[in-house]
């Protein structure tokens, strides 16, 4: 708007010029805030994820995928957690584990990276491990966009799984809530020195306390130590998620955790 202009609503409406300019100006900038970055619409776009066996280029994926197979539990968990239903899943096993269970209703349950099955799957994005599934990644991408992760640290992952599925806020609304359940059981704990023994479960194999590993993490967190040096030992039985990765295994172990304090 000109001077001029704002000068003849002014002179028309009793309101001076300069205010008069004021709020168009607000105006502007209120269309412009409107009219600005729509988040829904970057997931309408290809977008591309830099990952362990694409680390200079990445893979180009879906801006939100909708029908991913996972070839690893915890690509599963975090897939799940973050609120999409693979088509198709490779577990090691004869059923999903348990605490999958709920998560996985209607899930095609593959025992190995059957290339054939998933193909007939249809997905839209596969998600797999450098470590376990490398081998096989070269075929895997021929059928679909595939990102690798690598190693346990199971945060990162998330972070990873959720580029790769269009979802990069709700994985991250996933590790504040993590968080927010970690301060819960730390106040639950308070000043004690706590060690922990832990006893395998039924079905369990093995698996280590390092802080690398993903019940080990869940310990470091808690500042609890593995073994019997702390004042008070807690005796906690594991469950078949203690050897599992991502979000929804360390929700597991945390809560057998806080059960036994």
């Amino acid at each position: 708007m000109t001077g001029s202009a704002a000068a003849t609503i002014a002179s028309n409406t009793g309101v001076p010029a300069r205010i008069v300019i004021a709020l168009v100006l607000v105006g502007a900038l209120a269309g412009c805030q409107e009219s600005g970055f729509d988040e829904s619409k970057e997931t309408q776009r290809p977008l591309k994820v830099q990952h362990a066996m694409d680390m200079l280029t990445g893979t180009k994926v879906p801006g939100q995928a909708e029908r991913p197979v996972t070839l690893t539990r915890d690509t599963l968990a975090d897939t799940a957690a973050l609120g999409v239903r693979p088509v198709a899943a490779v577990v090691n096993g004869i059923s999903f584990p348990e605490y999958l269970r709920s998560a996985t209703r209607g899930v095609k349950l593959l025992r190995t990276v059957d290339l054939a099955a998933i193909e007939e799957a249809g997905p839209d994005v596969i998600l797999g491990s450098k470590e376990l599934d490398g081998d096989s990644y070269d075929e895997l991408r021929k059928i679909a966009p595939t990102v690798m992760s690598e190693g346990s640290n199971w945060k990162l992952n998330l972070r990873l799984h959720g580029e790769a599925l269009g979802r990069t806020n709700e994985a991250e609304k996933l590790l504040i809530d993590w968080d927010n359940r970690v301060a819960r059981v730390r106040r639950a704990i308070g000043d004690r020195k706590l060690s922990i023994e832990v006893d395998l479960g039924r079905g369990v194999g093995d698996f280590g306390l390092d802080p690398e590993s993903p019940a080990g993490s869940v310990l470091a967190d808690l500042g609890i130590k593995a073994g019997n040096g702390g004042d008070e030992v807690l005796h906690v039985t594991a469950g078949p998620e203690w050897p599992g990765g991502g979000v929804l295994a360390a929700r597991a172990v945390l809560a057998d955790i806080e059960r036994a304090l």
